[in-house]
């Protein structure tokens, strides 16, 4: 069957979930002539703002659950949040129904080229620093996906001469048929969503996607330190370009004497010091190497390009500064939500490291911490439901404490730590235990050090 904006008038078309992506996608198809009908789990009293807005729309909706009227349709249009295995889905797989996603929908009304970024760790830094670019430009440039606003509220405002970037997930990439961005790039791969994904290959494989509608005309940015990535991209169609720390890493973009430098047309381009840089950590060297490259394969200018890196500072709950008092740096990386960022995170402080940890277990191998927690870490601070198997893991490693809350944790931390230290929250964890999101569990954080520490 084939899908697009022709396609759509006059097609019954059910959305799935009433969260921002699923309201903006059901009035972008009601908009492009669809009749659409939005069906959610929760009930109408928990989705009041969402209910209105549905009913000013005049989009027709069920709330409490999915009734057999939801499957009354000619496609179905899921919300990333929705689990594969959800009833709905199996009974929509059953009809032969096809299930189509949010950012796929979307994609096809967009009228600018899509660079798309997806990976384990550092999505959200890349999407934003190459939005930035493009902004700084002055071309139109849409930021959206996975990051921010939903792709459907924003593709109408796309234009020919202009970019849009997306944030992309592996939920999102569960449910594309056509998505097919200019230039990919995929950062990483590690353990994360393996309880949602069912197992790592699978994972992988979805990841993976972001390239699969790509041709030889398309670019794809790959991380060549990264085995895993680097093996699913070998069925690739596009033009493939590696950056890593080192040339042998990365041939296409690398640090050399300690200046960022990218090949992107066969010629070497400095682009700046890594001393000038406006994000710090090991990790923020390859984000910063991937956006390069991505800006410059979509012809950003290379001084703008270069500026715009050394004012960009980063996104809040990532390696962010929160207050030095008596000696002690307090750091909040909230969005550390698996193994892999907290890795990296622990390798960007020299000095020795109080580590606030834990939350809900995303099926993580914690060990992989351990060699950095002996070097590195003067006390745990284990939070949440994972502390139990957190404290296995680390048990002999370094030394370890609990804390019931994180008001709990940051007085211990307080009372732990030495003039030199970094105290840092990353929590290698979900944090839907005790929390909304990572943004509230990092701005609580933020509220009780400022009230506890910088007073």
């Amino acid at each position: 069957m084939t899908f697009g904006p022709s396609q759509v008038s006059g097609r019954r078309i059910t959305v799935l979930g009433a969260a921002r992506s699923g309201l903006a996608v059901a009035e972008l198809l009601l908009r492009h002539g669809a009749a659409v009908f939005l069906s959610e789990m929760s009930a109408e009293s928990e989705k009041a703002d969402a209910a209105r807005r549905l009913s000013r729309s005049g989009i027709p909706a069920e709330f409490g659950g999915h009734s057999v009227r939801a499957l009354d349709a000619d496609w179905l249009v899921v919300s990333p949040g929705i689990p594969p295995g959800a009833p709905v889905l199996v009974d929509a797989r059953r009809l032969n129904l096809p299930v189509l996603g949010e950012l796929e929908v979307a994609s096809w009304f967009s009228k600018a080229p899509i660079a798309a970024v997806t990976g384990s760790n550092g999505k959200s830094t890349v999407t934003t620093l190459i939005g930035e670019v493009f902004k700084a430009t002055g071309i139109p440039t849409v930021v959206a996906g996975n990051i921010g606003q939903a792709f459907s509220e924003e593709v109408e405002e796309t234009a020919p001469d202009g970019v849009a970037v997306l944030e992309v997930s592996s939920f999102q990439l569960e449910t594309i048929r056509q998505f097919h961005p200019k230039v990919a790039v995929f950062l990483n791969l590690t353990q994360d969503h393996i309880n949602w994904h069912g197992s790592f290959e699978a994972y992988g494989n979805t990841k993976a996607r972001i390239f699969e509608n790509q041709t030889p005309d398309d670019h794809l940015v790959l991380c060549g330190q990264d085995k895993g990535v680097v093996a699913l991209s070998l069925k690739a169609k596009s033009k493939k370009y590696l950056f890593g720390v080192t040339e042998m890493d990365g041939p296409d973009g690398f640090v050399r004497n300690g200046v960022l430098t990218v090949s992107p047309f066969g010629n070497e381009e400095s682009i700046l010091p890594v001393g000038e840089l406006g994000i710090s950590g090991e990790h923020n060297l390859l984000n910063a190497l991937a956006s390069a490259l991505a800006c410059r394969l979509m012809d950003a200018d290379l001084e703008i390009l270069r500026n715009v890196f050394r004012s960009f500072k980063g996104l809040p709950h990532r390696l962010e500064f929160v207050l030095e008092k008596d000696g002690v740096r307090w750091i909040n990386d909230s969005k550390g939500t698996n193994v892999d960022s907290v890795w990296y995170a622990l390798g960007s402080f020299q000095n020795p490291i109080v580590l606030i940890a834990g939350g809900r277990d995303k099926d993580s191998d914690f060990t992989v911490l351990n060699e950095r927690l002996k070097n590195r870490v003067r006390t745990v601070l284990l939070i949440g439901e994972a502390a139990d198997k957190m404290e296995k893991a680390f048990r002999g490693v370094c030394p370890l404490a609990r804390a019931a809350t994180l008001r709990e944790a940051v007085e211990k931390a307080r009372d732990l730590a030495r003039p030199g230290d970094v105290v840092l929250l990353s929590p290698a964890c979900a944090s839907f235990d005790m929390f909304r999101n990572f943004e509230d569990r990092g701005e609580q954080f933020k509220s009780l050090v400022r009230e506890g520490v910088g007073s």
